[in-house]
């Protein structure tokens, strides 16, 4: 019955969390939609602000035409028309090609390209010269100078392309990284990292040369000997690849959306949105993309950023236990665990390549729960055949005096109403009455029905633990505190034990304070003080000595009870409030107990916002510390 309610407990979650993870999409969905769209035309500024929703890694804008607006994207295969260059111009400028190409004369040509450069009219002539001049510098083998020229085309003229629109910013980086010279790796490294910010910032465009140049700047930055400076250029190539990524994988799709008519398009949408699958195949991850008349945009959506989102709102106030929820690829269900108790389901018509499993949090959880459910069936169990016995040992008694049956009879109906007060001193009296058949005279009489009341008295202290327990694993152990005074109970328990201290022999030293006044609960303190004191007179073997002391200390109430028994081993001590735990040790093998005592004593005093401390040493004995701020 357990496992089927886990297993039921388990689909029903499943089931919510796949609501909940649609929810969540279109929550995300309507959030950034308000975010970059003002009416019906998108805030680009917006759109670029990554501190924003920074759960969505890659967001892009275009228009109808295909051209992007985000990210800064030019595609280089196409020619545009070229800018008109003066004659002048254009004459010094072959003069001094003619100089660096042909006749190899670099003198010459490098004042030849100075004249050009003073008679350029626009940013394309100029950047052309300065490329030129980098490029002359290192044939006369002045690198310095030429990493000057070079990062001035990437500071100055980043957007500016030739007349394949390819940015010259792209020719200075790849020629920066091919000049070897150990010593200017740190003027190299400035205008490298301008270029990766200009990247990123959409400042350069990004071009289908991109990805190539920035593994180049990757592996040249491992000869970098501050490791600031490789993690700086590392974190902006990550940054920019994004992008690249991104268009790699969603530009192909969203440029066939736009030349296809919505109504007969059979691409997946949640309300507006189109829903774009990448083309790399990743499976956890999805682009979104809505198209306008003007400015269409888009944005991914990380399948494990949404997973986490669910998976921290998830309550499970409604369930008996607690479970965990993974993300597992479809090619590991049935090899994640070994548990027979898990759940998994598909979640998402989005996300086909992964399903939640669901399962315990902790297993152990059920054979705990078994176990609780065996402890009050067979204390059930206990009760109805300790009453099928009396009544048989009542049969044969009867039978034996039926002259006195009568008598008998009345006397057993009066000790059962005097006695059996609950259903545990019902066996109590049956156990009792079996050797109540060896008493001969009425003094041995009075003797064992003195011992029949302790007894009883013993073991309704011990099924009051076992109930206390039972309330604190259902969170239902309450107390109802009030003024009381602790000295009058701390006397009033050991009148109540003195029967078991002079069976046991124990010489008993009180230090009691005179009303100590405490807000506490009368019984459960008593129960305590009772679990506490019956400890130190089973663990206390050969020399039995028993010291209760009760004194008030600053704001706090200390109650003592020190014995001089076997002790507890220091490697045990951390586990004596454990329940059912019991030391094994052979000092104590033949002593009995449920294992309860200390636990159910410990929960009592934090139900009444005390503290329970030990102090033992192995072979000398034991102090346990009742501490209850006043």
């Amino acid at each position: 019955m357990t496992e089927k309610k886990v297993i039921e407990e388990e689909l029903a979650l499943a089931e919510r969390f796949s609501k909940d993870f649609q929810n969540e999409l279109t929550a995300m969905i309507q959030i950034f939609t308000n975010y970059v769209q003002d009416d019906s035309l998108v805030n680009l500024d917006r759109l670029k602000n990554t501190v924003t929703m920074q759960e969505i890694k890659y967001r892009f804008a275009l228009d109808k035409n295909g051209v992007y607006h985000w990210p800064h994207f030019v595609n280089n295969k196409f020619k545009i028309n070229t800018k008109t260059s003066s004659n002048s111009y254009i004459l010094n400028l072959k003069k001094a090609e003619n100089n660096e190409f042909i006749l190899r004369d670099f003198k010459n040509a490098k004042k030849n390209y100075l004249k050009t450069l003073i008679i350029a009219k626009n940013k394309s002539d100029s950047v052309y010269v300065f490329n030129a001049l980098a490029r002359l510098y290192v044939k006369l083998d002045q690198p310095k100078k030429a990493v000057y020229y070079y990062t001035k085309i990437i500071n100055d003229f980043g957007n500016t392309t030739n007349n394949f629109r390819f940015p010259y910013a792209y020719f200075a980086a790849s020629k920066l990284l091919t000049i070897q010279n150990v010593d200017l790796n740190t003027e190299i490294k400035k205008p490298l990292i301008s270029f990766l910010i200009k990247l990123s910032d959409g400042s350069i465009p990004l071009n289908d040369s991109s990805a190539e140049l920035l593994s180049q700047i990757a592996v040249w930055a491992q000869q970098l000997t501050a490791k600031k400076d490789v993690e700086l250029i590392e974190n902006l190539i990550a940054r920019t690849n994004v992008f690249i990524d991104g268009f790699n994988n969603y530009n192909k799709p969203v440029f066939d959306i736009l030349q296809t008519n919505d109504s007969t398009s059979t691409t997946e949408r949640i309300d507006d949105f189109y829903v774009i699958k990448p083309l790399s195949e990743k499976y956890d991850e999805l682009f979104l993309f809505k198209k306008n008349k003007i400015i269409s945009f888009g944005f991914s959506v990380s399948l494990m950023v949404i997973f986490d989102l669910v998976v921290q709102n998830q309550v499970s106030d409604n369930m008996n236990f607690q479970y965990q929820i993974k993300l597992i690829p479809n090619d590991r269900i049935g090899y994640t665990t070994s548990s027979y108790l898990e759940t998994s389901s598909n979640f998402s018509p989005y996300f086909t390549n992964h399903k939640v499993q669901i399962n315990l949090l902790n297993e152990e959880i059920v054979e705990e729960y078994v176990f609780r459910k065996k402890l009050f069936y067979g204390l059930g169990l206990m009760l109805l055949l300790g009453t099928m016995i009396l009544g048989l040992v009542v049969l044969i008694q009867d039978v034996q005096r039926k002259k006195h049956m009568a008598k008998l009879r009345d006397d057993f109906v009066s000790n059962v109403t005097h006695e059996l007060k609950t259903p545990l001193t019902s066996i109590n009296m049956f156990a009792d009455s079996i050797l109540l058949g060896r008493v001969k005279t009425d003094k041995d009489l009075k003797k064992y029905a003195n011992i029949i009341v302790k007894e009883s008295e013993k073991l309704k202290r011990m099924i009051t633990n076992i109930l206390d327990f039972s309330k604190t694993e259902n969170d239902k152990l309450a107390y109802n505190l009030k003024e009381c005074n602790l000295s009058e109970i701390v006397i009033a328990t050991l009148e109540e034990m003195k029967y078991w201290l002079e069976i046991n022999s124990f010489k008993t030293t009180v230090e009691v304070e005179k009303n100590v006044i405490v807000m506490a609960d009368a019984e459960g303190i008593q129960q305590a003080l009772y679990n506490l004191i019956s400890n130190a007179i089973k663990f206390s073997i050969s020399k039995k000595e028993l010291h209760i002391r009760l004194f008030k200390k600053d704001f706090n109430t200390f109650l003592e009870i020190e014995d001089s028994g076997i002790g507890i081993p220091k490697e045990n001590i951390g586990h004596i409030f454990d329940k059912f735990y019991r030391v094994n040790s052979k000092e104590n093998e033949t002593i009995s107990g449920t294992g309860l005592g200390l636990t159910v004593t410990r929960d009592i005093i934090e139900a009444q916002n005390g503290q329970l401390k030990v102090n033992s040493t192995f072979g000398k004995g034991s102090k346990f510390t009742i501490i209850i701020t006043t």
